[in-house]
C-alpha cells in the first residue's frame, strides 16, 4: 500500500466537527490568524492543515479570477473543504512550490547530515521575508509548523511574538503531538482543534479508500494495533508486519535472557522488510508493538480467563510479562518504550541499539537488591 505524504492526501475521513469549524468561519469571514490542531500521531493533523492550506489559497485565486472576469470553474466541492487535486493551487502545495505557503519543520543539520531533534531559530529566517509579503486582492498567506513540538525556546519565543501581533491575512497552522510540551502563551493565542483517534468504521473506510479491504479479525487486529492511526495502519498493511510481531512473540516466550543472536535476526528481517527507509519506519514497528501490548495486556488482565487470543502465542506472552512484571510496572515500561521511540526519532539514535533497548525494557527483570 502506498503511503502519500500529507501534502499528497485529498482523502479526509472523520473529523468533520474540525472541517466544519473551518467552513463557518469561512462563511462568517472570521478565519482565526492560528489554529492549533492537537491530537495523537498519524490520525489526519497534517493532512488537515495541507487541506485548509488548499483551501484557503484557492479562495484567493478564485477571488482575483473573479476580479479579473475569469473563471476557470476550479470551486471547491459545496460544504466542504475539498479541493481537486487537478487545480494549479493543489500541484503547487503538493511540489512545496506555491509562494503564499511556507512549511516549518526541523531541518538538516550540515555538520551531521542528519535532521535535528528540534526547529531551531535559523529555520524561522525564511519567516521574515515570507511575512514581509503584503497582502493582495484578498489572498491569504498559510504557514505550517510541523510540529510546534519539536521547537526549542528561541524558536517557540519567536513564534509567540508573531502570534501575539498576527499580520493580516496569515494563519499559523501548528501542528501539536504532545500537548505537554507545548507553551500555555502559545496555546491561548491559537483555536483548538482537537484530533481524537479515528473509529473502527472510519479507519476501515480510510483503508478501504486506500485500496485495504479487511473484514471481523483482521480488521480487529489492524486497529488495535495501530490504536486508530491511518498512518500506522498503512505502515502494517505495507509490510508484513503481522509475521514480523509473530517473530517478537516467539521470542519473548523463549528463554530469557533473550538469544543476541536471535534478537539479530529479528532486527536484521524489521529492516529488510521496510520499502521505505528504515530511519524512517523502524521506530513505528516498535510502536506498534508497544499498541499491541498495551491493549492485550489490559484486556487479559481483566478478562478472568475468558480472554480470546487474536495471534497465536498471544495469551502465553501476556501471562509471562504480567508474573514477571506485575501488570503496575509493565505498564510503566511500556511508557518507557513510547518515550525511547520518541527520542529515537527526534536524536536519530541507532536503531540497532533503540531495537536492542526496547527488548530489554520487555525482558530484563528488575535487581531485586
Amino acid at each position: 500500500m502506498k503511503i502519500l505524504e500529507p501534502r499528497d492526501t485529498y482523502e479526509f475521513i472523520g473529523h468533520q466537527q474540525n472541517e466544519q469549524f473551518i467552513l463557518k468561519a469561512w462563511e462568517k469571514d472570521k478565519i482565526p490568524h492560528a489554529l492549533l490542531l492537537s491530537g495523537p500521531r498519524g490520525v489526519g493533523k497534517a493532512t488537515f492543515a495541507f487541506r485548509v492550506a488548499r483551501f484557503l489559497l484557492h479562495a484567493g485565486d478564485s477571488l482575483q479570477n473573479s476580479q479579473n472576469g475569469l473563471d476557470f470553474g476550479q470551486q471547491s466541492a459545496h460544504g466542504t473543504l475539498t479541493v481537486s487535486e487537478e487545480t494549479i493551487v493543489s500541484r503547487q502545495v503538493a511540489n512545496n512550490a506555491h509562494p503564499n505557503l511556507l512549511v516549518i519543520k526541523c531541518s538538516e543539520s550540515p555538520q551531521t547530515k542528519k535532521i535535528r531533534s528540534e526547529i531551531i531559530i535559523d529555520d524561522l529566517k525564511p519567516l521574515k521575508n515570507f511575512l514581509n509579503l503584503k497582502a493582495s486582492n484578498g489572498r491569504w498567506r498559510v504557514v505550517v509548523i510541523d510540529t510546534i513540538d519539536d521547537m526549542n525556546r528561541n524558536s517557540a519565543n519567536a513564534i509567540l511574538k508573531l502570534l501575539e501581533e498576527p499580520p493580516e491575512k496569515v494563519i499559523f497552522i501548528l501542528i501539536n503531538n504532545s500537548g505537554g510540551r507545548l507553551l500555555p502563551t502559545i496555546k491561548s493565542r491559537c483555536q483548538l482543534l482537537k484530533f481524537a483517534a479515528l473509529s473502527k468504521d472510519d479507519l476501515a473506510f480510510a483503508l478501504q479508500s486506500s485500496g485495504a479491504h479487511l473484514e471481523g479479525s483482521d480488521l480487529d487486529i489492524v486497529y488495535q494495533l495501530s490504536c486508530g492511526s491511518m498512518r500506522l495502519a498503512k505502515e502494517i498493511l505495507s509490510s508484513d508486519f503481522l509475521e514480523i510481531l509473530n517473530d517478537i512473540i516467539g521470542l519473548i516466550s523463549g528463554v530469557w535472557s533473550v538469544s543476541v543472536v536471535d534478537s539479530e535476526a529479528i532486527f536484521e528481517k524489521w529492516q529488510k522488510s521496510t520499502k521505505q527507509d528504515p530511519t524512517a519506519v523502524l521506530e513505528d514497528k516498535i510502536l506498534i508493538t508497544k499498541n499491541w501490548l498495551s491493549h492485550g495486556l489490559i484486556q487479559y488482565y481483566r478478562s478472568n480467563g475468558s480472554f480470546v487470543a487474536a495471534l497465536k502465542n498471544e495469551e502465553m506472552v501476556f501471562e509471562r510479562l504480567i508474573n514477571t512484571h506485575g501488570i503496575e510496572n509493565l505498564l510503566v515500561r511500556l511508557k518507557d518504550i513510547e518515550r525511547l521511540v520518541s527520542k529515537s526519532k527526534g536524536l536519530n539514535l541507532d536503531k540497532k541499539e533503540t531495537f536492542f533497548t526496547f527488548l530489554k525494557l520487555l525482558t530484563e527483570q528488575e535487581n531485586p537488591n
